[in-house]
């Protein structure tokens, strides 16, 4: 039996909704609520404003996201009771930060300061330097614009990086940071722009095959968005991102058994990292491939993933619903 036209577009408005899953938490009862509080700094004990943050549980899944805002602040309400990590994700040349947090039943705050502390070295082709003899003026430009990007004055870093790239137009370094900081600010139209000029100067360097590939999906170029994508797998063809972008593009181009190979590849290689792989394998099976049993299976291992996603009980609902369809 088919999926009903009901489920497909009840499926999609879930899509909609949760693209950006709002914070919630799951563990502990309506008393001894807590609030966890804190500022996330770098260098300098400078303030990082727009710094992704994560509520770990204890099997270290995610049961809060925010962001700081400008005087690097965040805060997670409504805390149950229990033991907690409080992550900062990757920003700029900096890696992840994490400290412990033990609340109790009785309510109160939690407050905790994060220091964000260089990345190191990937060892990956990315690694790979890139000779150019630079111009004085567009190095200046260059090196104030990171420096204002660690310390998280993000506008600052991208018009320095602007300015690096007009004063030498194939400054690679420049191009590929700013296309990788036009895409954080979702401006995707000038991310493939730049994206395709750094390609040009440099068609080894992945993490631009890989940012023209993201660049083309998010404005609607599929069928560039998959040969970008291509170029990109052959410099290192198991990047779980370049093979989901793939994916996704192919299912635009309806060509669903290729997005299921490329799907099910990153699947394998992200080991569960990426959620949202489940989740368009599912509507990849239940609109296009007429498989609910597969698409219930998906949004079970998304579930798993999410378990404070807040369409956690229509999802289930929607799970119960596929396989009822597939059993008759």
């Amino acid at each position: 039996m088919k999926v009903t036209r009901r489920s497909v577009v009840f499926l999609s408005c879930l899509l909609l909704v949760s693209a950006t899953p709002a914070v919630s938490f799951s563990q502990g009862s309506s008393q001894g609520r807590n609030s966890v509080i804190g500022f996330v700094f770098g260098p300098g004990r400078m303030p990082v404003a727009g710094a992704k943050v994560e509520l770990l549980n204890e099997v270290n899944s995610a049961v809060g996201r925010t962001k700081t805002d400008g005087t690097g602040r965040f805060v997670f309400d409504n805390v149950g009771r229990g033991s907690y990590t409080v992550r900062t994700l990757p920003i700029g040349s900096y890696g992840e930060s994490a400290q412990r947090v033990e609340l109790g039943d009785r309510p109160g705050n939690a407050e905790l300061e994060l220091y964000l502390r260089p990345r190191k070295p990937s060892g990956t082709m990315n690694a790979v330097l890139f000779a150019q003899e630079i111009p004085d003026e567009a190095k200046k430009y260059y090196d104030q614009a990171i420096s204002d990007l660690d310390r998280g004055l993000v506008l600052n870093g991208i018009d320095g990086l602007e300015k690096a790239v007009a004063a030498f137009p194939t400054y690679f370094l420049a191009l590929n940071r700013l296309g990788e900081e036009y895409i954080k600010t979702e401006k995707f139209a000038e991310a493939r722009e730049t994206f395709a000029k750094a390609v040009a100067v440099n068609d080894r360097s992945i993490s631009s095959s890989y940012g023209l590939a993201y660049a083309n999906y998010a404005t609607g170029k599929f069928e560039a968005a998959v040969e970008a994508a291509n170029r990109a797998l052959i410099l290192d063809k198991k990047s779980a991102s370049t093979l989901f972008v793939l994916g996704v593009s192919q299912r635009r181009l309806r060509k669903f058994d290729d997005a299921e190979r490329s799907l099910l590849q990153a699947k394998t290689i992200d080991h569960g990292a990426t959620p949202d792989i489940f989740w368009n394998l599912a509507l990849l099976y239940a609109h296009n491939l007429n498989r609910p049993i597969d698409a219930a299976n998906e949004l079970e291992l998304y579930l798993k993933a999410r378990p404070a996603s807040t369409n956690a009980v229509a999802i289930q609902k929607l799970i119960t619903q596929f396989r009822s369809v597939a059993a008759k």
